[in-house]
């Protein structure tokens, strides 16, 4: 392998997988927050008495934005393996 400095173009298409693989990051963390959220805070804040019942209704929307955050993570993710394929221009041990 005869190594060369990397061009204008690869810097850019690395800049945009690693944008895009935080964004993943991102997402699945905030899928996570909602999660716990309206999984488990809310249920048991209701029960212990330091939120009214009708907060139990929000566990709809944490769960709903829940999902649509996981979703936009796999779509993220399936971004992140379509510009993967620069690092081949660059280095062939593709799985090292």
């Amino acid at each position: 392998m005869d190594p060369s400095a990397l061009g204008p173009l690869e810097w850019s298409e690395l800049g945009k997988l690693l944008v895009t693989l935080w964004m993943v990051v991102l997402f699945v963390v905030l899928f996570a927050a909602n999660m716990i959220v309206g999984h488990n805070f809310l249920p048991s804040f209701v029960m212990s008495g330091h939120l009214p019942g009708y907060w139990q209704k929000a566990r709809i929307a944490f769960y709903s934005f829940a999902v649509i955050c996981i979703g936009i993570a796999v779509f993220f993710l399936i971004r992140v393996i379509e510009l993967a394929g620069v690092l081949r221009n660059f280095w062939p041990d593709y799985y090292i």
